[in-house]
């Protein structure tokens, strides 16, 4: 069988609704994930004061959504702690696309349609085309 450009072939393409299924089982799952993720804070894991004196909750304080949404820590020798968090805005878009918020409308690029109509001074016969005539 030959090859369906884009796809791989029957394989590729069984594979392919395979993984739709199993967004689709896990959907409310995958929704609830997006959500949290998209509502944590940098304040779900660390705190300051007045003073900028920064303070790293105890672990179990902080709630497993947010240590989700934790991308990457780094130990500064001497400084303390940096926390990088995921990147929200794409999470956020993410969320608005699927729930219809992103969507263009689909005549969006489409052309206008200008209907116009000519009309003559009224009284007048329409003109007779020239040529021969039988």
């Amino acid at each position: 069988m030959s090859r369906i450009k884009g796809f791989g072939g029957i394989r590729e393409i069984n594979r392919r609704i395979k993984g739709s299924d199993v967004i689709v089982d896990n959907r409310d799952a995958l929704a609830t994930e997006l959500i949290n993720l998209g509502t944590s804070k940098i304040t779900d894991i660390l705190t300051w004061n007045d003073q900028g004196e920064v303070d790293v909750k105890a672990s179990k304080d902080i709630p497993d959504y947010a240590l989700s949404a934790i991308k990457k820590i780094r130990v500064l020798p001497g400084q303390g702690l940096e926390v990088e968090m995921i990147d929200k805005v794409r999470v956020l878009q993410t969320l608005a696309k699927s729930a219809g918020l992103l969507d263009r409308e689909q005549n969006a690029n489409r052309p206008a349609v200008v209907e116009i109509q000519m009309l003559g001074p009224e009284g007048e016969a329409p003109p007779q085309k020239k040529g021969k005539s039988k």
